[in-house]
This record gives C-alpha cells, structure tokens and sequence, in this order.
C-alpha cells in the first residue's frame, strides 16, 4: 500500500513560524534545517514557496510588520483621543508585545536592525523602511498637535516625535534583553511625563 500524498502545509501557518524563527534567532543565526524542523516543511516545499532564505526573511519581516507594527502605528494616526494618550497607548502596545510570552523576545523590526551591518543592504532597508515609518507617524501626530494647541508653540515637535520613536525602540531592545515588565512600565511612565497634562 503507498505511503499517500504528503499533508499539505498551510503557507501562513509556515510563515507564522517561520517568522518566530527568524525573530528569535536572527538571519544569520537561523538555517534552513532550523526552519524545516520549526515549521514541519521540508526544504524543497519551503524553496518551492517562498524561495531562499532570504526572501523567507523578507516576506516573515513583512508578515510581523502588518501583524504587528502597521496596525498599531494606523491607530496612533487615526484615532481622535488627546495626543497624551494615543502616546501612552501606542507605548502600552509596544510593552504589550515585548511582554508576550507567547512570542520571541523583543521587537523583530528592532532586532533586523541591530543586526543590519551584518545583512546584505536590500534587507536591511527593509527594517529601515518599517522604522522610518513609525517615525513618520510620530512626526504627522506630533506636528498636527501642535498646529491644534495641544502642544506649546516653542516646543519643537520633530524632536518631541522623535523622542517618542526611539522610546519605542527602546522598549524593543528592554524585551530583548528580558526586562521585567517593572522596569518597562515605569518607562513609558516617565517618558509620558514630558508631555503635558
């Protein structure tokens, strides 16, 4: 009696976990063998669908960047709620998600980052790309704030924005670094208090 046709495998599910590989174990640190055994695809199925291992990583950045980074980073653009607290929410998701046990440590976008000098250059624009994002989203509220009289006229609001923006950051590199949610918490709580009321 034959063996049967091979369990077709999910391509998102695949990428769901291909994408926890790579964040936890960066580009050069994963192998495909890590990624067959991870995600249960054997190495053809794996070429055959998303290509090498570099175009896996692009498309498993992609896939964390529209789960995770994109949707927090829309809500801190569109929502109606005073700038304080879209900042403290958009900071609350960030600790949110570094505290996750369910994921890997600290923020994937973060992490390509850090390990950017070490990856060819297209991939690291990718990261780079996703940062200056935020980035930008930070700018766009801080600027229509001030333009609104949320914030004084003499406050340069670039700089505000960018402060904020590398807090995020920050909070990304205190997950990885397993920071107790203690020390993330009081954090945000501090750099809030910039802001006023």
């Amino acid at each position: 009696m034959g063996r049967g046709r091979p369990r077709k495998m999910d391509p998102e599910t695949v990428l769901e976990t291909a994408m926890k590989v790579f964040w936890n174990k960066g580009f050069d640190g994963t192998s495909m063998t890590d990624l067959v055994n991870e995600t249960g695809m054997a190495k053809p199925g794996l070429y055959a669908c998303f290509g090498d291992k570099e175009s896996l990583y692009k498309k498993a950045l992609s896939h964390y960047n529209n789960s995770f980074g994109s949707p927090a980073i829309d809500e801190l653009r569109n929502s109606n709620d005073p700038l304080k607290v879209r900042v403290r929410n958009f900071l609350n998701n960030v600790a949110h998600s570094m505290l996750d046990k369910n994921n890997p440590s600290g923020c994937f976008v973060v992490n390509s980052l850090v390990q950017g000098a070490s990856q060819h250059t297209e991939m690291e624009a990718i990261g780079q790309k996703y940062d200056q994002n935020r980035r930008s989203a930070f700018i766009e509220i801080f600027e229509k704030s001030q333009q609104k009289g949320e914030l004084p006229p003499e406050v340069d609001a670039k700089a505000l924005a960018e402060f904020f923006s590398a807090q995020s950051l920050a909070l990304g590199v205190l997950g990885r670094a397993n920071a107790s949610r203690e020390t993330i918490t009081s954090i945000v709580d501090i750099a809030l208090t910039v802001l006023p009321e």
